[in-house]
């Protein structure tokens, strides 16, 4: 889990992802599918709990707490249908 704390940290986030080409499978608002380097999906999960913003990845680097690729990349397609929601 890693708590997004600026625009400019997802930001970056988003650039990194888009970088890698990353396969994302869209489960629900918030929950998404994404493709590891062996071919395996990870689940991660973009939430807001109380006035954080949240994003778990159950991959080894995420359930550490670090900004992995996968939590990134569905951050990406997260921040995209957000906007689309808030319009």
């Amino acid at each position: 889990m890693f708590i997004l704390q600026s625009r400019e940290q997802i930001q970056k986030a988003v650039e990194r992802a888009k970088a890698r080409h990353t396969l994302v499978r869209f489960v629900r608002f918030g929950e998404y599918l994404v493709r590891g380097a062996a071919g395996n999906f990870y689940t991660v999960k973009c939430e807001k709990r109380g006035s954080m913003k949240v994003v778990d990845c159950n991959c080894v680097a995420g359930t550490y707490g670090s900004e992995c690729y996968h939590a990134a990349s569905a951050l990406s397609l997260h921040v995209g249908l957000a906007a689309c929601r808030a319009h």
